[in-house]
């Protein structure tokens, strides 16, 4: 199957998950949406592997995802499989409410730099893993 460069980067950060012994599966929600079963968590996933780094948030997935009994968190992936940010559903309704511009396209617009200031980006898998159990102390 031929995968666009941004799909590589989500299935290789998938990938790393499973290597990790932490299984996934596909949400109703979004194909950018997995459920991860060890987390109790959704997780959104956004890759970009050519600068410059922008992503599109879509308002109407974070709406359901506001919506959802579930905890939530988002991950902006850029270069690598294993390089990327990762938000809390409390960042990422920080930044839309007061930093990311809402595109004409309903997609919110965090790119790196300042849209992104509160948040510090992993350069593993080890790395984010560690990012998320914080989130949950």
């Amino acid at each position: 199957m031929n995968l666009s460069k941004g799909n590589q980067l989500t299935s290789g950060f998938l990938d790393l998950l499973v290597q990790n012994g932490i299984s996934y599966s596909r949400s109703n929600i979004s194909r950018n949406v997995f459920s991860i079963k060890e987390f109790s968590t959704l997780i959104y996933i956004k890759s970009r592997s050519e600068l410059p780094f922008k992503w599109g948030i879509t308002a109407n997935v974070v709406s359901k995802l506001n919506s959802s009994v579930t905890n939530w968190i988002s991950v902006l992936l850029f270069q690598k499989p294993y390089t990327g940010y990762l938000l809390s559903s409390d960042d990422v309704n920080y930044y839309i409410k007061n930093v990311w511009p809402l595109a004409a396209d309903g997609d919110y617009k965090p790119a790196t730099g300042s849209y992104l200031s509160k948040n510090k980006p992993f350069n593993s898998i080890q790395e984010f893993i560690q990012q998320f159990n914080s989130l949950k102390d």
